[in-house]
């Protein structure tokens, strides 16, 4: 129950001032366009001014009645923006000075000074100065979301606001502290707090018009305090009955309504109406009528239409929306019963319905951007999406219900299209159309309701086809993307049909039909689009390529369909590769035919996907778990022959490009081949191997990697022998197969914690080998690396054998330690391997400056960014281990930075600082933003090092304490969290008056980062001191706390920010 006064109070209190902020920033950002437009008319009169007075005589002076008000004005920052006045032309006979409003008068917008009364003739004009250069366009305004954000975290005093928040939790649970100690009634207590209330609500009305922005949310509180004593009373303490606590929730919700429109405060309307709406659920006693409270809801939603009739507050209309449909859903699904509900709730559901749908437009009746009328789009289709939603819920169970259901909505919003379109043609085009098509779309679904799958696919099949042909033809955007649209459905809902189907039923439904309608259509929306003619544009012969693959697929489809349920083993393998063939070879035809080229590339395709589908049905007699002595226990002989005849094809298509038209099937024909090199023959071969070998399936995986290394250095030999520089990319299996064995081996390390064998050590050295060669040979036979594939290498030949140092080296001291029979802390075999792997990172540095093997030729890349990941690696690792170890080390005694764990974080910061050395070196050549990365690593450092002294303080409080350094028992000692807390809290109060004292904005959000921080571990931790002293002190400290710092460290102004960096 207290967690609920917590998260209530936190929601009343909170949601006001969130409310109140969200408003502000838009009345912020107004500000800020003024005040642009302002400065870009004060520049535009100043250089008119200057140009007035070098083509003119001398003026006489500004009479004193006018220049002692201009003289008087405020700064233009503090004046609000006023119309720009121009000066009026005055008759020649003299007059006395005349008198200018100083309403009129600005500082940054004052006229000219008038003419004199007579003037010298002149015999002719002087010549026109030249036009001056337009003056240069004003800094774009940042983006609306970031002036939003800032608006809403920096406007006004949060830290104080927050902290006024916490200490009202904080005397809450004094005044339950109390209350349970001192014998005074609850209904004295609850009526003081109702009568220093009102007092609230009275005060905060009463300075409505001189601080507004503090009004709002006094009020905004008030009001939410006395629902919460309201529901308190009823809930709790049993005060009052459910009927008059709903009663004065309702009151208070019309009173709050009634307030936020004599204010014009939008959010204190939408606090109202929740508040409203949710009073017949806290109030609910669970025997109430549906009736009354749909009844009760529909006297809200009129109120939300009556004050649509005069404000557009879309999140008004929002609100009710949502929780009209969300608590009616609610109920419906809890509570419902079709036999004694149905007509009153499909009545409800009608008039809600009919309520947001005259919401909506009414809204775009009122609201207009940029003199158009603005349609609310969450609400136009927002209302027919969740009614219709409800709706087949309601149908359920009726037969065609859904249909007719579906077809009535269509009707109605195509009638109610109709009538405005007649009334309002002009003014509401966009929301006419809008309704116009949600008025097809649910006719369109009303095929779907009343025929099974296939028939509806058919019909919208063929609507689509015809409604795209008829698009085109009148150029209507919106009919043809609809047609589009309709087409996706067919497939959808074809797919959606089939799929559920057993084999019987399948085989009896001839489904080739649906498949080939499918197809037909999708054939001629192809040759449509390909015959329409758009301008320049290429997206109608794009589409029609997609078309065409897309009936190509079907067609393949329904064969394939009909075989798999038809034929079995290799008749039907042989049928779907020759069902294959055939689509190929209509596609061929198609393209030799109409002169398609697209139609020629998808044959070759399906001729591909035909030998996939060979491959995919020998999957079935291809046993991948086992291994056997004999290579032709599995159909071997075909997969050499398919390798045989694509690379054979791929090497004429490359030698002979005259003949086959273009060598660009070349490559496709060499990854195809390497498919079948790679997949099926070598997985025989290897298979083979392990069985010779040792018959453990385990090593398979590193004898395949082997094997497809040494293949990758045949293949490569052979490219440069026939100078076949293709061939030279299957070589490139090598590094693939040193990734698998260094996952294989780092995974018996990580993983498994287990040493590998000796077969996956050979399989390692064998691809590591083969890589270093193939590292070599490349570059000698002129072929280049790509620069990202090159470092990719380096960083698996260098890091990998780097990684499995560690967890080597621990396995095996560990394995020592356990047979020598010595008295020494497990950790030995942690810290040992790191301390190598530190200093094989300061060999490496060392290499790095000679440019020598194994960093050559990459030793600046090395130098900037792989060395600096191997430390950043050490970091991490120590890291963790400070999380996870106390720093005691048998037989080492703990001394705090005197035990191998701080010593060992140490080094590696020590690590880092050389590092960070070495990479200062290679300044001259940083790109802008790596400079300024690199300039913050010594704040990162810093950030590290106060880590680091956090955890020294964890360790060396657990060690004194005799605590066991583990997470839950830190966490449930008060003495820890008193500390943490001590210090977060005295580094977060250096911090923000150290920032405010000194204008530095970015120190103060740390500051502030650390005093959310603290914030955070109060109600999730200290919160569950229930009934404790502790509990009380942490909210009030915490909260006098932060009003303290509100008032002694505020947030730095851009005046105090601009002068400390110009001081800087």
């Amino acid at each position: 129950m207290e967690f609920i006064i917590v998260l209530v109070g936190g929601l009343l209190f909170g949601y006001p001032l969130l409310a109140a902020l969200l408003v502000t920033r838009g009345l912020r950002r107004r500000v800020d366009e003024l005040e642009s437009q302002l400065r870009l008319l004060n520049r535009e009169r100043a250089e008119a001014g200057a140009q007035t007075n070098a083509a003119q005589a001398p003026v006489p002076r500004m009479p004193a009645e006018v220049a002692a008000p201009v003289a008087a004005a405020p700064p233009a920052s503090s004046a609000p923006p006023a119309p720009v006045v121009a000066p009026t032309p005055r008759p020649p006979p003299a007059a006395p000075p005349i008198e200018v409003p100083k309403s009129v008068i600005k500082p940054a917008l004052a006229p000219l000074p008038p003419a004199p009364a007579t003037a010298p003739a002149r015999p002719a004009a002087p010549p026109r100065p030249p036009s001056p250069p337009p003056p240069p366009r004003p800094p774009s305004p940042p983006p609306a979301w970031l002036v939003a954000a800032k608006n809403w975290l920096f406007t006004g005093n949060l830290v104080a606001k927050m902290g006024l928040l916490i200490l009202f939790i904080g005397v809450s649970f004094l005044l339950k502290y109390a209350s349970e100690r001192v014998t005074v009634p609850i209904e004295l207590r609850l009526a003081g707090i109702v009568l220093a209330d009102i007092g609230l609500l009275v005060w905060g009305w009463r300075m409505r018009l001189s601080h507004r922005n503090l009004s709002l949310p006094i009020q905004g509180a008030a009001l939410a305090i006395l629902m919460l004593v309201t529901f308190g009373a009823f809930r709790l303490y049993h005060l009052i009955p459910s009927g008059l606590a709903f009663g004065l929730l309702f009151v208070l919700t019309a009173f709050t309504c009634l307030l936020a429109v004599l204010q014009n405060a939008v959010w204190l309307a939408v606090f109202g109406i929740s508040g409203g709406f949710l009073s017949p659920i806290m109030t609910s006693t669970g025997s109430g009528s549906h009736v009354a409270l749909f009844s009760y809801y529909a006297l809200l939603n009129a109120g939300v239409l009556a004050i649509a009739l005069k404000r557009t507050w879309r999140a008004l209309n929002l609100l009710g929306f949502a929780f009209t449909f969300v608590i009616g859903a609610a109920w419906g699904v809890l509570r419902y019963s079709p036999e004694s509900d149905y007509l009153s709730t499909q009545l409800f559901l009608i008039l809600f319905f009919l309520f947001y749908v005259a919401i909506a437009v009414v809204y775009a009746l009122r609201r207009k951007v940029d003199d158009k009328p603005y349609v609310d789009a969450t609400i136009v289709f927002g209302t027919a999406l969740a009614a219709f939603g409800l709706q087949l819920g309601l149908m359920r169970d009726v037969e065609f219900g859904n249909a007719f259901s579906a077809l009535g909505i269509g009707v109605f919003y195509i009638v109610l299209a109709m009538v405005l379109w007649r009334r309002r043609a002009g003014q509401l085009k966009l929301l006419v159309e809008s309704f116009v098509a949600l008025g097809v779309i649910f006719g369109t679904l009303a095929i779907p309701f009343a025929l099974d799958g296939r028939w509806t696919s058919a019909a919208w099949a063929l609507e689509g086809a015809g409604v795209t042909w008829v698009a085109l033809r009148q150029r209507q955007r919106l009919t043809f993307m609809f047609g589009m649209l309709v087409q996706a459905g067919a497939w959808i809902s074809f797919i959606g049909a089939v799929s559920g189907l057993a084999p019987q039923a399948a085989r009896d439904s001839n489904l080739w039909l649906g498949f080939l309608i499918l197809a037909v259509s999708a054939f001629f929306m192809a040759t449509t689009l390909r015959r329409h003619k758009d301008g320049d544009t290429q997206a109608f012969p794009h589409a029609s390529s997609w078309f065409l693959a897309f009936a190509g697929v079907w067609f393949m489809a329904g064969a394939w369909t009909e075989i798999l349920l038809r034929q079995q083993g290799t008749v039907q393998a042989n049928m779907l590769a020759a069902s294959g063939l055939a689509t190929a070879a209509i596609l061929a035809g198609i393209g030799l035919r109409m002169q398609w080229q697209r139609a020629r590339t998808f044959s070759l395709i399906a001729q591909l996907i035909a030998g996939a589908a060979l491959f995919i049905a020998v999957l079935d007699n291809w046993n991948w778990t086992t291994s056997s002595p004999n290579l032709f226990d599995k159909p071997l002989l075909g997969a050499l022959i398919i390798f045989a005849a694509a690379i054979i094809t791929s090497w004429n298509t490359w030698r002979m490009p005259a003949v086959a038209g273009s060598d660009g099937a070349s490559r496709p024909m060499l990854a195809w081949a390497a498919l079948w090199w790679f997949g099926p023959i070598l997985d025989a071969l290897s298979g083979t191997m392990v069985y010779t070998l040792t018959p453990k399936w385990e090593v398979w995986p590193a004898v395949y990697a082997a094997c497809a290394a040494l293949s990758g250095v045949l293949f490569a030999l052979v490219g440069r022998r026939i100078k076949w520089d293709s061939l030279r990319w299957m070589s490139v299996s090598a590094w693939v197969a040193l990734v698998v064995t260094t996952v294989l081996t780092l995974t018996q390390l990580y993983l498994a914690d287990k040493l590998p064998g000796a077969v996956a050590w050979a399989a390692f050295a064998a691809t590591w080998l083969a890589s270093e060669w193939l590292l070599q040979l490349w570059p000698a036979s002129g072929w280049k690396f790509n620069g990202i594939a090159l470092r990719a290498i380096h960083v698996l030949r260098t890091a990998g054998p780097w990684i499995m140092l560690w967890k080597t080296g621990e396995l095996w001291i560990g394995q020592w330690l356990a047979s020598g029979g010595v008295e020494a802390s497990s950790s030995w075999a942690n810290f040992v391997p790191a301390w190598a792997m530190m200093v094989l990172v300061l060999w490496l540095i060392k290499r790095s400056d000679s440019q020598r093997w194994p960093v050559a030729p990459l030793a600046v890349w090395y130098r900037q960014i792989l060395l600096p990941c191997a430390v950043a690696w050490s970091l991490l690792l120590m890291a963790l281990w400070n999380l996870a170890q106390d720093g005691t080390m048998a037989p080492l005694p703990y001394l705090p930075l005197a035990n191998p764990l701080d010593l060992s974080t140490g080094l590696a910061l020590l690590l880092a600082a050389f590092c960070y050395r070495m990479l200062k070196t290679d300044s001259a050549s940083w790109t802008p933003l790596r400079r300024k990365v690199m300039d913050k690593l010594p704040m990162a450092g810093a950030i590290a090092a106060y880590g680091w002294f956090n955890l020294i303080c964890l360790r060396t409080a657990a060690y004194w304490l005799g605590l066991p350094y583990q997470a839950d028992e830190l966490f449930d000692s008060q003495f820890i969290q008193a500390m943490l807390s001590l210090v977060w809290s005295v580094t977060a109060l250096i911090l923000m008056w150290r920032a405010a004292a000194k204008g530095v904005r970015r120190q103060w959000m740390l500051g502030a980062g650390f005093l959310a921080l603290v914030v955070a571990k109060l109600f999730m931790v200290d919160l569950d001191g229930v009934g404790s002293v502790a509990r009380i002190v942490s909210f009030v400290g915490v909260g006098l706390l932060m009003v303290l710092i509100g008032y002694l460290a505020p947030y730095p102004n851009a005046a105090e920010a601009a002068g400390t960096n110009s001081g800087e």
